[in-house]
């Protein structure tokens, strides 16, 4: 029997031990995902996709068509989804292969290729800098396994940007290291280490580079896979479209966020990279989205 004392204490310290219960819960905005990794709900909503002609000014016209494959700037609806607050780390990348799971694999995915990283020299390899070295078929067979799929790029995009407004950067309009303030791990004209990182850096590094919805490196560091197949002239066809998926088929995916080795321009929101499915540099890795109903 509980003492008459003791127990006006304890109806004293109930309302707290709720509110201590309630503060120590995610909150409504987070969850976890089957491989640990925190993701962010990025709530639906419709914003400008794409890249202004201004946006590139200045530069050397070398690589022209990706820069034309931007505009027009034309407004997209999303619907909500989560998407990793962080890029794929090698640590989490590791358990994958660990695992030795082959069933998430792209049924066109070549047999002569497996998940093992390439290029990534041990200056890449901490256990929280982003996973590199991988391709398409890598970063879909990892989302699959662990329960989600790799962004579109209209999601990618609206992750980066937010809702409503045209933001260059993920973090606005100002250079990536305006008033000496690093904002993005990337390359810039002065020299590749002036940011003091010259190669990839743990995620989540740069707090001063965070997106809207509270993403963390989405402008350099790592390039980032996403589902869609390039077409240079598809931003002509979607216009109002809500939750684009990209063209049926093509020969490149799209790549977004530049990386550690990237100048100022390439780490910009609208800034289409493309490469083959299956071939695998230093620079590429990924994050992961998920439906809201799982």
């Amino acid at each position: 029997m509980i003492h008459p004392a003791l127990f006006s204490r304890y109806l004293l310290l109930w309302p707290l031990c709720l509110l201590l219960v309630q503060c120590s819960s995610e909150p409504d905005n987070v969850t976890t995902s089957e491989d640990g990794a925190q993701m962010l709900l990025i709530e639906s909503g419709e914003f400008p996709m794409g890249g202004r002609p201004e946006d590139v000014e200045g530069l050397d016209g070398k690589n022209y068509i990706n820069y034309v494959s931007e505009g027009p700037v034309h407004q997209v609806k999303i619907s909500g989804f989560y998407l990793d607050k962080f890029e794929t780390t090698n640590a989490l990348y590791r358990r994958f292969i660990e695992s030795g799971d082959r069933t998430a694999d792209h049924p066109d995915q070549p047999d002569n290729l497996d998940h093992q990283q390439q290029y990534a020299d041990k200056h890449l390899l901490g256990d929280n800098q982003p996973a590199v070295g991988l391709n398409w078929f890598d970063a879909y067979a990892y989302c699959k396994w662990a329960g989600k799929r790799l962004p579109t790029e209209a999601e990618w995009e609206y992750a980066a940007r937010g809702a409503g407004v045209y933001r260059k950067y993920p973090w606005g309009n100002d250079e990536p290291d305006a008033e000496g303030i690093w904002r993005a791990n990337y390359r810039p004209k002065e020299g590749a280490a002036r940011d003091g990182k010259r190669y990839s850096s743990d995620v989540g590094s740069f707090p001063d580079g965070i997106s809207a919805f509270g993403i963390m490196d989405m402008a350099g560091n790592a390039e980032e896979w996403v589902q869609d197949w390039l077409d240079f002239g598809y931003y002509n066809k979607t216009e109002g479209a809500l939750d684009p998926q990209g063209p049926a088929s093509g020969g490149n995916k799209v790549i977004k966020g530049g990386s550690y080795g990237s100048d100022k321009y390439h780490v910009r929101i609208a800034t289409r990279l493309y490469g083959a499915p299956h071939v695998k540099t230093e620079l590429q890795g990924f994050r992961c989205a998920m439906d809201i109903d799982g």
